[in-house]
């Protein structure tokens, strides 16, 4: 096998699959000028669907100049402006100066476009002044969509995003909300046929559809999982190798894991046991769940679950559904945790 299961970097070209929907509407987006807040749980693949974008539009002849800002280690406002200088975009939130002026017409006296990535943009919510700066970046954003410059705002904190851009209205009109499209698990069983194929290996299909199911499709815990399972065996991947492969990906999280369920209270915890052993429609608040579980009130529920969601632990599926958002840390909970 030439390349493996990859996990430890952004995947293009051939290791790209199962988003086709994604790439055309993304492109779509760049070329009208659209700005996008893109959001998932992390490492589901964001950074890598943006690239894989970028490559496609590079092979066409019509790739976009592209500037990256990690807002996560901006410790201000100012910091934040820095970092938008040092990418040659200073001035392109302020109005009243040429910046913006310039780029626009850098872009039009050709066929350039600019793509402009913030990357942890829920981290500019929670600078000191920040209201100022959100201020301005939703006046940008209105000011150029529908020209050569678009915004991608990707944020790997689920609920945290949701709440800039679905939930209120701030920059409704300026930006659009997009999150990934799950992986079909048959396009992820046919790429880990297709790699074990190529090193020579056999997993079960039914191990493999187990995998795809208890890691919730997750592509970066799958490949992940599979770069180890092929390292412990040299042609069939037996029952064994399938057990040792799952605690070798656990202690690869277990710190953090466990730093987790530190920081959360009895209740907070009573909570998440509820929520998987009895699913994530049931009533939290019924006179059996609170007596079963120890939640106390309906109230108290009601602050538990608000504490989990901004803790970025839990979240909400638009049909009201709650489910702990990382697969891997819902199955350690409970398979060790709360056995």
């Amino acid at each position: 096998m030439q390349e493996g299961f990859s996990f430890d970097r952004i995947v293009t070209g051939r290791e790209f699959f199962g988003r086709e929907e994604d790439c055309v509407a993304l492109e779509k987006a760049i070329l009208s000028g659209e700005n996008i807040a893109l959001y998932s749980a992390p490492k589901e693949g964001k950074s890598s669907l943006v690239a894989q974008v970028l490559l496609r539009m590079g092979k066409d002849g019509r790739k976009p100049l592209f500037k990256e800002i990690d807002a996560a280690n901006a410790l201000s406002v100012e910091d934040f402006e820095d970092k938008l200088a040092a990418a040659g975009l200073g001035g392109i939130l302020d109005p009243s100066s040429d910046g913006l002026s310039q780029i626009s017409a850098r872009l039009s006296s050709g066929d350039d476009r600019l793509v402009i990535s913030i990357v942890n943009f829920q981290h500019l919510a929670i600078l000191e002044e920040s209201d100022a700066l959100m201020r301005a970046l939703r006046d940008s954003f209105s000011r150029t969509r529908g020209s050569r410059i678009c915004w991608i705002l990707s944020g790997s904190q689920l609920n945290a995003m949701k709440e800039l851009f679905v939930r209120s209205p701030f920059f409704r009109g300026g930006v659009t909300p997009m999150t990934l499209s799950a992986i079909p698990p048959v396009d992820i069983a046919a790429y880990i046929r297709k790699n074990l194929d190529l090193s020579g290996k056999v997993m079960e299909k039914e191990d493999v559809d187990v995998l795809i199911s208890t890691l919730d499709g997750n592509i970066w815990y799958i490949r992940h999982y599979m770069s180890i399972c092929e390292s412990l065996t040299r042609g069939y991947v037996t029952p064994a190798v399938i057990n040792d492969a799952y605690e070798g990906l656990f202690a690869t999280q277990l710190p953090w894991f466990r730093y987790m369920v530190s920081n959360l209270s009895c209740y907070q915890l009573r909570f998440l046991q509820a929520l998987i052993r009895e699913g994530g429609r049931c009533n939290f608040s019924s006179a059996r769940m609170l007596d079963r579980y120890g939640l106390n009130s309906s109230a108290n529920v009601v602050r538990v679950r608000q504490a989990l969601m901004k803790k970025e632990i839990i979240t909400e599926s638009g049909k009201g559904e709650l489910r702990v958002i990382d697969p891997l840390f819902r199955w350690w909970l409970e398979k060790y945790f709360f056995k």
